[in-house]
């Protein structure tokens, strides 16, 4: 007789047997909580897009990293599952620091604005993987586009109009986007050591060809504008109320100085506390409707000998050409470049900037170039 046989379950499906590895939310507040160096930022950011016409349109790009991060967060999702810290990101988090902590310290937002996004950058990779960070590169890519001052760093490194420098920059944002989009697509994840590999030849590549010419100085040039010079009027000039606001907190006087055929306005700032009052000269002009044909950083030799660092720049407003002197003179010496001038201000030491500008009649820049040497050499 046969036995009964007992009803036995069937087996358990997979998706039964192991359940979904459930998301960390302690890495992914800590991979947010990263970026709060660059939320202090924000102030700062903000107010530069009220005042500052070349830095009026970057909120888009802080839209624009938003859309591209949210198209890389299935990835940053799926990497912080794996419950795996990466400790090589901490040599990348800790450059991105002491970045930061020089921007602090030198009073350079841009600087700090850039480290503090890459900071946060680094802090996605460290809690939620590489593959995270990977998928996340467009997104920081975008961000760092909307940074204070990259509009003028275009303008001044390629010599073009803001409104071209904005359109080459949307034109970045939109690559970002579709990078994004073909990594979602690929799965494809760039080895560690070759990207870091490319980014440090980038930054030599591009500290190179930044770097070049900007390093002239001399001894102090600190002229008296309130002395007779012979064979010359010299006049002070009231400020317009554009000049007064933006220059609030340092002492500016102006002057026109004339030799009967050429005439030059000087600017002398006394630099105060405030750094952040103390722009390139090239950011001014175009601010004002200037095109921009050549800025570069030249040692004059003045006819009594003495040498003169300037940025020399050459313009054109209005139509009419415009020739234009900066330098930056401080207690022991001139120095030609805004940004060498940046690096070695600091508040505990006294700075004034020059700014000289003159016509160029008839097309004739030596004739100009040559009264604006004759001129500061009697001073």
């Amino acid at each position: 007789m046969n036995k009964p046989v007992k009803d036995t379950p069937a087996p358990e499906s997979a998706s039964e047997t192991v359940s979904a590895p459930s998301l960390p939310w302690n890495r992914l507040a800590g991979a947010f909580l990263a970026g709060i160096p660059f939320w202090c930022t924000l102030p700062y950011t903000v107010h530069s897009w009220k005042t500052s016409p070349m830095d009026r349109l970057n909120w888009i790009f802080l839209l624009a990293f938003l859309l591209v991060a949210a198209c890389g967060m299935p990835a940053v999702l799926d990497s912080a599952k794996q419950r795996k810290y990466d400790w090589y990101a901490l040599l990348a988090a800790g450059a991105a620091a002491v970045l930061y902590a020089a921007g602090i310290m030198k009073q350079i937002y841009m600087v700090r604005i850039i480290a503090g996004t890459w900071f946060w950058w680094t802090g996605i990779w460290f809690f939620c993987g590489w593959k995270a960070a990977w998928a996340t590169i467009p997104a920081f890519g975008a961000l760092s586009l909307g940074c204070t001052s990259t509009t003028f760093l275009m303008c001044n490194r390629l010599l073009i109009q803001p409104q071209t420098a904005l359109f080459l920059k949307l034109g970045a944002a939109a690559a970002c986007a579709a990078v994004c989009a073909v990594l979602m697509l690929t799965d494809y994840v760039m080895k560690r050591e070759v990207f870091w590999f490319l980014l440090a030849a980038g930054a030599i590549l591009t500290g190179t060809l930044t770097s070049r010419g900007t390093g002239k100085t001399a001894a102090a040039f600190k002229p008296d504008l309130t002395k007779t010079v012979e064979g010359f009027t010299t006049t002070e000039t009231p400020l317009s109320e554009d000049s007064i606001r933006f220059f609030e907190g340092a002492t500016v006087h102006q002057y026109a100085i004339s030799d009967g055929v050429f005439h030059a306005s000087i600017l002398e700032v006394k630099c105060g506390d405030d750094i952040h009052k103390i722009h390139p000269a090239s950011h001014c002009l175009r601010s004002s409707g200037a095109e921009i044909l050549s800025e570069t950083v030249v040692m004059h030799a003045m006819p009594d000998g003495r040498n003169l660092p300037v940025t020399e720049i050459r313009s054109k407003i209005h139509g009419s050409p415009i020739l234009t002197f900066v330098w930056y003179t401080g207690p022991e010496e001139t120095i030609g470049s805004f940004y060498t001038f940046r690096r070695k201000w600091s508040p505990s030491k006294q700075w004034y900037s020059y700014q000289i500008v003159t016509q160029v009649y008839d097309g004739n820049e030596d004739a100009a170039r040559k009264f604006l040497l004759n001129l500061l050499s009697r001073y």
